[in-house]
């Protein structure tokens, strides 16, 4: 091997691990800055365990119906967590009672109520008739979709001579706060940041290789 062609191949190898370190210190850089961000949101929204007894909140009753909660008053997710909405609902009058209980969830920050389709497979519940002291357990899975604070009600209208009647009998509220869901991979950057390098050093592998030939330093 000549001292020129020695010379070449030690600066070609040089170069690449200096493209080899830029590249990997733009993946680490890559992934510690979305950790970070990801980190200081979930912060700003600190979770709960979703486990644990359940508390009873105040029930609320009309002169007919009265619905107890029985979750907890303060439930804490994350976005695509499922939860439980539970309560009981008592007939308090002497006559028999018949109509739908369903939950109501509304976005605290733009103070609208949410599309449940996406959030609960079961929207409302027909209770066709409920006996003078009788009571029912109800239940919902809700899906957490977005982050945000929200408030949840159980309600339920009845149905007298096939007319619902109202005002609504409502629960106590329930308050929700979802924090956003921890993504590792977000925008999908990890097949690139990993795909990238390897492709560098391949294609400088078969450089450095062809180089070689040429100078006579791998025969």
């Amino acid at each position: 091997m000549t001292s020129q062609a020695y010379t070449n191949n030690l600066t070609f190898s040089r170069l690449i691990v200096v493209v080899l370190v830029i590249a990997f210190s733009l993946f680490l850089y890559t992934i510690y800055t979305s950790t970070t961000i990801l980190s200081l949101s979930i912060q700003s929204a600190p979770r709960k365990s979703l486990a644990g007894p359940l508390v009873s909140s105040s029930p609320s009753s009309s002169d007919n119906i009265k619905i107890d909660v029985i979750s907890p008053k303060n439930i804490k997710g994350t976005a695509g967590q499922f939860i439980k909405v539970e309560g009981i609902i008592t007939n308090i009058s002497p006559n028999k009672k018949g109509g739908i209980a369903y939950i109501s969830i509304v976005d605290l920050k733009d103070k609208v109520p949410i599309d449940l389709e996406d959030w609960s497979a079961q929207k409302g519940l027909y209770i066709p008739s409920i006996e003078s002291g009788q009571s029912f357990s109800l239940e919902w899975n809700v899906r957490l979709v977005k982050a945000g604070s929200y408030s949840i009600n159980i309600l339920f209208d009845q149905i007298d001579n096939n007319n619902i009647s109202s005002p609504s009998t409502a629960s106590s509220k329930i308050i929700l706060d979802v924090a956003p869901k921890l993504n590792l991979n977000p925008g999908n950057v990890l097949p690139v940041a990993f795909g990238v390098p390897v492709f560098l050093v391949a294609i400088l592998g078969v450089v450095n290789y062809i180089r070689g030939r040429k100078t006579g330093i791998y025969g």
